[in-house]
Formats: structure tokens, sequence, C-alpha cells
């Protein structure tokens, strides 16, 4: 399969009619190089492709119902949106080998949004359009191409590619690839005419009945687990994008001038506030015009008074100590010379000075006071003053200008629209609450199927050793099981093996992963050869039991020591060891995933990605949006050479600069089909430019 165009029109940012020209004559470039900033309409081009292919089923759902519905109303141009009925399409050219030639099928799918939305869905092979049942039936071998089970490999969304081998349910959703990838997936339909044959014999082994429920059972569990899965991610999706919804409205309320009420009387107080501080300033300036300026102007005079009285009070001081003296009473108290007395006195106090002033005590006191105040005062709090009414002013008319930009008049409307989405909101996060409750219910029940499966298959394998030969239906699925074990191990062991090889082509790291090993219920595990100390491995054995032993090191490790040993018995081990002349021991440890660094997991994933993928004998597009993701720059270059260069088929980037930069481009120049540039310069409309990427 490879694409010659699309087309799109009126999707998403896609104003008009927009088309990519993918055709390509030259062997070995098969990279389609499309490149735009954050927001320039990368992803809806990605978007655009997948619903164009595969509807509904592109996006996770099993029918047209309203979520799908409401997923496109979104997708379809705002400005088309303006008049109805809004028509919007996106087309593909694509090319099939039909043995002898390829043919070439045009696929379009199309939407008119009135009243409601229709969608409808033709294909033209080589320019002549099918009838309905053609259609039908291309759909149908759509699906075999590229099943939902292979959506997201050929799909790659760099940032959620992790969700699919990581997160819960990730077994299911690799061993449902693996199956589709190898083609066992026919399995399944010989195994229900095993059963149909199997219950319509009356002479059948009663434990087959069970046996089939079980596996029933098991099914239905595994089923429901992904449904739910799916609900709660779509869940999750819908939560986000109401948060960021009211988010926008938030931002565009406050971006027109729009207010609470809250914050239009908080302004008013301050208003008020800012209005009694200069009141306050202004009266404490006015009291110093009037009661210290004058004063402070002349300052010197002043001084010059204080020192005045303040000798006029000493003198005074002088004569009144010597007119106690001269008291005859005192004289006969004082032995001594009473002149040396009144020297003193006189070297103490002023003996004399002028009189100008001739103030009593208690005006001398007053009038000090006063002085003093003026003499003592700060001037710049004069200064101190005029720039906080300075700032208080510049303060007002800020808050005044925000009033007169502000609006409370829509505040009703937007409380109202805030409310609703919080309302929306909360009934989002009951229903997740709901659905993790669900799943953790249903895991239960999944583990409660497998063990019940186990069982009943033990004992039906033990009564088919007695059974009557011509009960063949029942030891037919028994057979098909092991054989579908035997060819699965064959090709999972390639997958291991194909994996080691590229983790350490792609991980600069050395000792990253040593080993992989995918398991039957095809849970991976990684293992890395850590060296360790005898004694320490000694201490271990003598005080954990076996669970704490395969819970500390690991089961591959454990299984190392018991094949190493020839025992399982940890008596054994411990003899082993005592006896050992060796300091250390190397054993493959697991390392648990959830450990590893975001860079670290992203490069694990695109191994086993690309080990997966290897399974694959057709060409089918691969289309991939974000590709580096988490990967640091370090580890960037290996991807570009060793990944998206030995990809089969057709390659589609949709990349950042910031992603896919100039040297990358180089080292991918020889596998380069085309290139494109996306710019989305007013937000609103996509605009193409062939032929370029960025400054390269």
């Amino acid at each position: 399969m490879k694409i010659n165009s699309i087309l799109l029109y009126n999707f998403g940012s896609y104003e008009g009619e927009t088309l990519f020209d993918t055709r390509s004559t030259a062997d070995g470039k098969n990279i389609v190089l499309i490149g735009g900033k954050n927001g320039a309409g990368k992803t809806t081009l990605f978007t655009a492709m997948r619903v164009c292919l595969y509807g509904y089923m592109s996006m996770g759902y099993k029918n047209a119902n309203s979520h799908y519905n409401r997923a496109i109303i979104k997708l379809i141009n705002n400005n088309a949106k303006i008049r109805r009925p809004a028509n919007a399409h996106v087309e593909m050219q694509i090319g099939l080998s039909n043995g002898h030639e390829v043919d070439l099928y045009t696929l379009r799918r199309e939407w008119t949004l009135g009243e409601t939305l229709s969608e409808k869905f033709s294909v033209a092979k080589n320019e002549a359009v099918l009838a309905e049942d053609a259609v039908a039936d291309f759909e149908k071998y759509l699906l075999t191409l590229i099943p939902p089970e292979l959506f997201n490999l050929y799909f790659f969304d760099g940032e959620k590619i992790a969700d699919f081998f990581l997160e819960e349910g990730s077994n299911a959703r690799i061993k449902d690839a693996f199956l589709t990838l190898c083609g066992y997936d026919t399995f399944e339909i010989m195994r229900k005419n095993f059963k149909r044959i199997g219950s319509g014999k009356t002479n059948g082994t009663p434990d087959l009945d069970e046996y089939l429920a079980a596996k029933e059972a098991l099914g239905a569990a595994q089923q429901t687990q992904q449904e739910l899965t799916a609900r709660l991610n779509q869940c999750i999706d819908e939560m986000d994008s109401c948060e960021a919804d009211i988010v926008a409205l938030e931002k565009a309320y406050h971006q027109s001038g729009g207010v609470s009420q809250e914050e239009w009387n908080q302004k008013l107080l301050t208003l008020k506030e800012e209005e009694k501080k200069r009141e306050t300033y202004n009266a404490l300036l006015r009291k110093w015009a009037n009661e210290m300026i004058p004063f402070l102007m002349v300052r010197d005079q002043i001084a010059a008074i204080k020192r005045q009285i303040e000798k006029e009070n000493s003198t005074q001081k002088y004569h009144n100590f010597r007119e106690v003296l001269e008291k005859p009473d005192v004289r006969r108290l004082v032995k001594g010379d009473l002149s040396a007395i009144i020297k003193a006195a006189a070297t103490q106090f002023s003996e004399s000075g002028d009189v100008v002033l001739d103030l009593s005590l208690e005006q001398s006191a007053l009038l000090l006071s006063h002085i003093n105040q003026v003499l003592d005062f700060d001037v710049e709090k004069i200064a101190k003053s005029k720039r906080a009414i300075k700032r208080s002013l510049a303060l007002t008319a800020k808050i005044r200008q925000e009033l007169d930009s502000s609006s409370v008049s829509s505040v009703q409307e937007y409380m109202q629209k805030r409310a609703q989405m919080f309302e929306t909101k909360s009934a989002l996060l009951v229903q997740r609450i709901e659905l993790e409750r669900q799943l953790a219910e249903n895991k239960e029940v999944l583990q409660q199927a497998e063990t019940q499966l186990s069982r009943v298959q033990s004992r039906l394998e033990e009564e088919l050793k007695q059974a009557s030969i011509t009960d063949i239906s029942a030891r037919a699925i028994i057979m098909l099981d092991k054989l579908q074990h035997s060819l699965y191990r064959r090709q999972i062991e390639k997958v291991e093996a194909f994996f080691r090889k590229e983790i350490k082509i792609l991980m600069r790291k050395s000792r990253f992963i040593d080993d992989i090993h995918i398991d039957d219920e095809f849970n991976t595990h990684i293992y890395r050869n850590e060296e360790i100390q005898i004694s320490r491995l000694l201490e271990s054995l003598r005080t954990n039991t076996e669970a704490q032993l395969v819970s500390m090191f690991g089961s591959a490790a454990m299984q190392a020591l018991h094949k190493k040993v020839g025992s399982s018995e940890i008596s054994a081990m411990i003899r082993f060891f005592t006896d050992a002349k060796d300091e250390t021991i190397v054993l493959p440890v697991e390392i648990d995933k959830t450990s590893l660094s975001n860079g670290e997991k992203q490069i694990f994933i695109m191994a086993l990605y690309h080990s997966l993928v290897q399974l694959c004998n057709h060409e089918i597009p691969f289309i991939i949006d974000t590709p580096f993701a988490r990967i640091d720059t370090e580890h960037r270059r290996n991807i570009s050479t060793h990944f998206f260069c030995k990809l089969k088929g057709q390659v589609f980037i949709l990349s950042t600069n910031e992603e896919i930069n100039s040297a990358h481009v180089q080292i991918m120049r020889d596998h380069i089909a085309a290139t494109y540039m996306l710019e989305n310069t007013d937000n609103k409309r996509t605009t193409v430019v062939s032929n370029k990427y960025f400054e390269v």
C-alpha cells in the first residue's frame, strides 16, 4: 500500500483545499517529511489520514455514535461552519498491488453539517466509482491491511505510543498486534468451528463445554477490560478538554475586560483607601507648613536664641547660688574658703552675661521645647510624604484606567457558563471514578477467569487421554492451543532476537538492557546482567523465603541460580555458594520498567515497536506524529539513522524543527521523497509550502 496524495478541504485549520502530493518514482526514497511549529496543523493532518481511511473506527468507536459526530464537528473548519450547511472532506489516493499491477484507489470521506452531521464515504478504482456493495467490501479489505489492533502501530503518535506498550492492558494490546501481524488471528476462526462441531455431538466430553465456557468467560473479561480502559481514556480526554475550555473561557473573559463583582468592588475599595492615605499626608504637610516651615526658614536665628536662653539660665543659676551662699546661716555652716567655692561656681556657671530676654523659668522651658522641635525636625519627612502622595496618585490613575477598561456587565453570563463547565467536569470526574472502580472489579474477574481456564484445561487434557477417539473436536481444540503456543513462541523468539540487536543500536548507554523475555501472556520482562557479591547473596539466601528472593532478584535470576546449583532448594544453594571460590556472580536481574526515565522508556518502546513490525510481510505506510517525543538529543541521531531509515514502506514524519533538525535531515536525505512546511501565523489558517523544511 502506498499513499500518492492527500487532499483536505475545510478540515481543521486547513481552510479551503490543500493538497499533499507524496508520489515518488526514485528507489529508496520512502520518507515524506512534514514540518511545522506547534499548532501549525501536523496533528490535524495525522487525524485526517486516519479518519479518511477508517472513519469512526480510527477513534476507537464501534459505530458512528454521538461522540464521533461531536469530534468530527470540532474538526470542521471554523470559518466554514459560519454558513450552513458546512462542507468538509478528506481525499486520499492510494496504490494497491493486485499481483500483476498497481490499482489506484481514490478514497473520499466527506461531511455535511446542517442541523445534524451527515457522512459519506466513496471509493473510485482507477477513476471508476465503485458501487455501495463494492465500497463495503473495500472497507473490509482495508481492515485486513491495517486492522484496528494495528492502528496505533502504523499511526504512530510519539506522545501516546508509551500507553500502548506500558499502560494497563498492554499485554493484551501487544498480543492482538502480534497475532494480526503474524496472521495467527485465523486460529480463533478455527477454534469456533471446532467448538460448533464439538458442541453438536451428543457423546462429547462433558469437560469440553466447561473448557469452552471458561475460554469464553476469559475472552469476555478481556473484552470488558479493553472497553472499560477505552472509556476511561476517553473520559480523561474529555476532562482535559473541559479543563482547557474553562481556561480558554476565563482567558477570553479577562482579555475582553471582564472582571468579577468581587474584583470590581476591591478596586473601588482600593481607590477609597488611597484617597484617605493622601488626605492624611496632605494634612501633615499643611500642619508642617503652618507650624514648622516658617521657623525652618530662620533656623540659624532660632539656634542663636536657644544659646542666649541657655546662657541667661546659666547666669541666673550663678546669681541664685551666690545669693544662697551669702546668707549668714549658710556662711556659718560653710567651713573653708568661701571665695574658692564662689570661684568654682563662677567657672561652672556663667558669672555674668547680657540679659536680653529675661525669661522666667516656665517661659524659658516652654520656649526651649518649641525651639528643640524646630531644630530636631527631619526635613526628609516632607519629601517622603510628597513621594507617597505621588505613588498614591499613580496607583489611583492605574486603577481608574483598569476600571474604565473593565466591565461587570457580562459577569452573570460568564459565571453561568463557568458553572456549567465545572458541573460537566464534576460529572466526568464521577464517571472516571466509577470506571476506575469497574476496572478494578473486572481485573479480579479477569484473574479468576484465567485461573479457572487453567484448571479446566488441565482437567480436560487429563480426561482426553482416556477419551474415545471419536471426540476429535475436543482433541483438535487442545491440539490447536498447543500448536498456537509453539508457533507463538517461535515468532516471539524472533521478536526477542531482533530486540536484543535493536536496543544496542538505538541506546548509546552501555549495559542499558541486556535481555528481554515475552511470556505466554505477552508481558514483557527486561533484564540487566548485574554482578552480585557472593557474601550479599548468601545473606539474602539465609534471611529470605523463595518468594522474597524472587521479589528481590526476579524469577530469571532465581532460575539462573537453580541451574547453576542444580537444585531449587535454598539450603542447597547456601551450601553451594558457601564453598564457592568466586567472590561475585553475574545474574540477569529484572528491570522495573516504571523506574526507567522517560527517554529510556521511549528508546525501549521504539526498539520493541520496530521488533514487532518486522513480523509484517506487507509494505504499509507509517504515519509518525511527534517522532522524538521524550527522546533526548544524544539518541536522536541513532533513531534517525537506524529507525526511520530502516522502516519498510512509506514513512510520513510530522515534526517540529526542535525534533527533526537539519542534522537529522542530512542523515535521512537519501530516503526523503518530499518535504512540506506547514505555517499558521495567525492561529487560524494553515498554509502549505512544498519542497521546504524550516531552515534546511
